[in-house]
């Protein structure tokens, strides 16, 4: 495997362990460049033992963390699906614990729209971290909760502020945190 950063180590390790690439023979890729089986065959159980170094790196990450590093950087397939459950399991109740601690008696209707925008946040920052792209800008956040202009810096500014902190500083941090140091240790042994 190449080693860019965390993220790509945790997407192509999962990939390769999804697909099975790493143990796939094509022998048109042997016809030209005049490399063996043998040195391509070995370069693939390299990757698949690095893959698992990664991957064991992931799994041993405690809840969200795991499961939010699974869903954020693995490729986009239903494998996926259940950490996506988990996470969003986790996400919900994190919501609902302090909408409980927050002090402030919000209306039903505000707070599932609180729950909305969070869930946009998190989608946003995953797609932001992978690809640099915002896939929900503020602007259709507020569109798409039926949220007024004049309600969003008042009720629902912070829960967005705070949960785009929260992947980027927590999420993120621990869970690239675990993945880089196996990156580090396999880009010290090439």
């Amino acid at each position: 495997m190449k080693f860019y950063s965390a993220r790509q180590a945790i997407h192509d390790a999962y990939a390769i362990h999804l697909t099975s690439k790493g143990f796939d023979v094509n022998p048109l890729a042997f016809r030209s460049g005049g490399k063996s089986n043998k040195l391509d065959n070995n370069q693939l159980v390299c990757n698949a033992v690095e893959a698992g170094m990664v991957i064991a790196a992931v799994e041993k990450l405690e809840e969200p963390f795991r499961s939010w590093a699974i869903w954020a950087y693995g490729p986009r397939t239903e494998h996926f699906l259940p950490e996506q459950g988990r996470f969003f399991q986790w996400l919900e109740q994190d919501v609902t614990e302090r909408l409980a601690k927050s002090g402030r008696d919000y209306r039903e209707t505000t707070e599932q729209r609180i729950r909305d925008v969070v869930a946009y946040t998190v989608l946003d920052y995953r797609s932001y971290a992978a690809n640099g792209r915002h896939l929900y800008p503020t602007s259709l956040v507020i569109n798409k909760c039926r949220i007024h202009r004049q309600n969003w810096k008042r009720d629902f500014l912070s829960w967005h502020e705070y949960y785009w902190q929260f992947c980027d500083h927590n999420l993120d941090r621990t869970s690239l945190l675990s993945a880089s140091e196996s990156v580090r240790i396999l880009k010290s042994d090439t």
